[in-house]
This record gives C-alpha cells, structure tokens and sequence, in this order.
C-alpha cells in the first residue's frame, strides 16, 4: 500500500503536504532554540555557567545552534513561497488584497500577542517580585506611551542593556519581518520578475557574508529566504520536486558541514559553515519530509499542523518562567539533569500550548481563530 502511494500522490499535493507536515517540527526547533539556559538570571544574578558543563554545553551548541538554526529560514522561505503562490498577475488589486488578507493573518495576532507578553509582565513584576523576575527591565508600570510603542517594534529602545532590536514577545520578530516584507512585497516581486535568480543569487551573497544583520522590521535573512521562497512560487517551480532528488546527495553532504561546523566553532571559517548548513539543512529537511510523505511512512496532522502557531505565540514567556521555576526548585548541578531540564522544558510548553489550543479552539473557536490568524 505504501508503494502504491509513492507513485500516485501527485507533485502539488506532495508539496502541500509537506509544507503542512514541517509547520510543527519546526516550532519544536523554535522552542528548543529558546531553551537557553545560559542566561538565568533569579533575581539580578546569573544562575548558570555553559562553561563547567561541556557535555552538556556541546549538546546543546549542536542542536540550537546549528541544527535547529533551520527552523526560521525554512519558515521565511515557505512564507514567501505561500505569499506568491498561484498569483498570475501581482496587480495594485492584487497587492490591496494581500495586505488586507495579512490585516487578519499577521497584524491583529501581532498585536495581540504582545499586548498580552506586556500584561503578563505587568502582572509578574506586581506579585513576582524577587521571586522568578529577572530585575533588570524597566517596570511597566514606569512605561511613557512611547516606551508602550517600542515594545510592540524594538524593545532595546525601553531596556538599552537587551542588545537585541525585539519586540516585547521576542519570538515575533519574525512576524514583523514579515509584514514589512509584505509591504515591499512588489518591489520583490519586480526583482524576481525583472533580475531573475541572480536577484535571489545576490541576496544570498548578501546573506552569506552578513548572517547576523538583524535590523527592526528587517534582516538578511529574513529578505535572501523569504525572496527564495518567492522566486520558486512566481515561476510556477514545485520547490519540492526540486529538492527531493537532492536527498541522496544533500544527506551526507548536511551531516559532514554539520561536524565540520561543530568542529570550527569560533574559527573565521565558522560564519560560513552555518551558512552552509542553514542552506544544506533546508533542502535536506524539505528533501527528507517528502520522501517519507510520499511513500506514506509520515502522514500530515491537521490538529498540529494548526497548533503550531499557537504554540509559536504563546511559548516564548511560558518557557522562561518554566527554565526558571524548574531551575530554582531542582537546582541542577550534573550534565544529565541538566539534559533531562533541556528536553523536559520544552516538552511541558509544548504539551501546554497544545491542551491550551484545543480547549480554547472548543470553547472560542471564532476568537482562537483571529488570535491565530485564522489557522
């Protein structure tokens, strides 16, 4: 029966499957890339050294470091690859759609998220204080109006010591890439037209030289992904088909960049081999996922494929008090216990988010459908 299913299962129901299947596996990356247990802080003081555990410390430089570094590019490509699919003609008509379409998708699910990280920590700084709180964040209570706007942009602005230019639910940064990609979306859609692959070829380059070029409202990644994305879906290319014949070849290849990337760490070549194995990994994980797909060993899973964004929302605030609480109670001080907390805390966020999802699905289905964009 599995045989049979590999011949007949046509190439876009294969490739819609397959962007269907990735939507949770690669959140699990995103909960496991946000499992850091490096900077603890209870309260005012570190809690943790990556340095006296190497074991540990390895294992988790090797999974949320590298191999789950996929997760974001693959969700950006898949993004634009969706945002252009079966658009024949990118017209102003079609454009206003668009933008009215991601009204609902991104910006009211954008919004409220924050808004709720931002009541949240109200809350928490009220009746947590000294407790699970870090206490090195401005109070919310001591929030002008403008420090309100920039935690919904660039929290940096509020707390100049948080380096990094997020907003108050951090993990949404890749919702407002997003929607500033989808604002400029036809100046893309002018270079894929116009330029071609060398459009997607340069900003790739441009990637790969500047990994690590985050930006409020845009970055190299964000940009080189989401136009690769784009580029298979304007000229009618089943990215797919593309790379599932890779697999035989993509497999080695991803393994061998990965130890090579292990092993170099902290060398000038490092930057590039995570480049390279941003790269191999999202053909090997597209490759891999439809091959199995295809023979019928792996089967899509409407209920997680949904979930995903739930649990994308909601498990960035979650996770932290969970790291925290768990370390504050267990105080772990060996390299098992310390694995067993990087496998347990994102499992409970992950298992929460779910049962939350499906409660709030069955009780609110019409407000769970708007805080989720509609999924």
């Amino acid at each position: 029966m599995g045989k049979d299913y590999h011949f007949k299962m046509p190439g876009e129901e294969l490739q819609s499957k397959t962007i269907d299947f990735l939507r949770f596996p690669l959140i699990v990356g995103v909960v496991f890339i946000h499992t850091n247990f490096s900077d603890i802080v209870i309260p005012g003081a570190k809690q943790f050294s990556l340095a006296h555990y190497p074991i540990f410390s390895h294992i988790f430089f090797l999974f949320s470091n590298i191999i789950f570094e996929v997760c974001v590019p693959l969700f950006f490509f898949i993004s634009g690859f969706l945002f252009f699919y079966k658009t024949t003609d990118f017209s102003k008509a079609v454009y206003l759609q668009k933008l009215k379409n991601r009204l609902r998708s991104l910006l009211i699910p954008y919004i409220f998220w924050n808004l709720l990280v931002l009541l949240f920590l109200l809350l928490a700084q009220t009746f947590l204080s000294g407790s699970l709180v870090s206490g090195r964040n401005k109070l919310i209570m001591d929030y002008s109006v403008m420090d309100w706007l920039w935690s919904f942009w660039d929290t940096s602005q509020v707390n100049p010591h948080f380096n990094k230019s997020l907003p108050i639910n951090t993990p949404f940064w890749f919702i407002r890439d997003l929607m500033v990609l989808v604002v400029f979306s036809p100046l893309i859609y002018f270079l894929i037209r116009k330029v071609g692959v060398y459009a997607v070829i340069a900003l790739g380059l441009l990637w790969f030289f500047n990994p690590y070029v985050y930006k409020p409202g845009w970055s190299t990644v964000s940009l080189f992904f989401f136009t690769a994305g784009a580029y298979f879906s304007v000229h009618k290319m089943n990215f797919v088909a593309v790379m599932q014949p890779m697999l035989r070849g993509a497999l080695p290849l991803y393994i061998l960049i990965i130890i090579l990337t292990f092993y170099f760490v902290g060398s000038d070549w490092w930057p590039y081999l995570y480049c390279a194995a941003v790269v191999m990994g999202l053909i090997t994980t597209v490759a891999l996922c439809a091959h199995y797909l295809r023979k019928g060993s792996w089967h899509t899973n409407s209920f997680l494929a949904n979930g995903s964004f739930f649990i994308f929302a909601f498990h960035r605030l979650p996770l932290i008090f969970v790291i925290k609480f768990l370390f504050k109670v267990l105080r772990p001080q060996s390299e098992g216990l310390l694995l067993f907390l990087y496998l347990a805390c994102p499992a409970i966020i992950i298992v929460f988010g779910l049962i939350g999802y499906s409660m709030l699905k069955q009780v609110w289905p019409r407000f769970t459908a708007t805080i989720c964009g509609g999924r």
